[in-house]
């Protein structure tokens, strides 16, 4: 089995320990209403203009949280932070409710 393959295997089962505390359920409402969108390194951002404050808190406090897994993970496999959090985008992508935006990186969004 190559390296790449082991690494997403592993970080596929990371992924279901992403801490995302209490905010996971709103994090979810906000996808659904397309004002939150997934990127495809990993990350969130605010998809819409009008986006509640409460939006723009969860996506900076998501962000830090992804950060920081990727970091842990890439120090800890040796690779860069970068890949690690695209391998968690594939499996966010996946898993994402209904609704979900997804910013592509031609910077174009499809929704699932």
């Amino acid at each position: 089995m190559n390296a790449n393959v082991l690494l997403r295997r592993l970080l596929f089962a990371l992924l279901l320990a992403l801490p995302l505390a209490a905010a996971a359920q709103s994090l979810d409402e906000f996808r659904a209403e397309g004002i939150i969108a997934e990127r495809f390194d990993g990350y969130v951002e605010v998809r819409t203009d009008d986006a509640p404050a409460a939006a723009r808190r969860l996506v900076e406090e998501v962000n830090a949280q992804r950060r920081e897994l990727y970091r842990q993970r890439a120090e800890s496999q040796g690779v860069p932070a970068d890949e690690v959090g695209k391998v968690y985008a594939e499996t966010i992508m996946e898993r994402a409710p209904a609704g979900t935006y997804f910013r592509m990186p031609g910077g174009h969004y499809v929704r699932r």
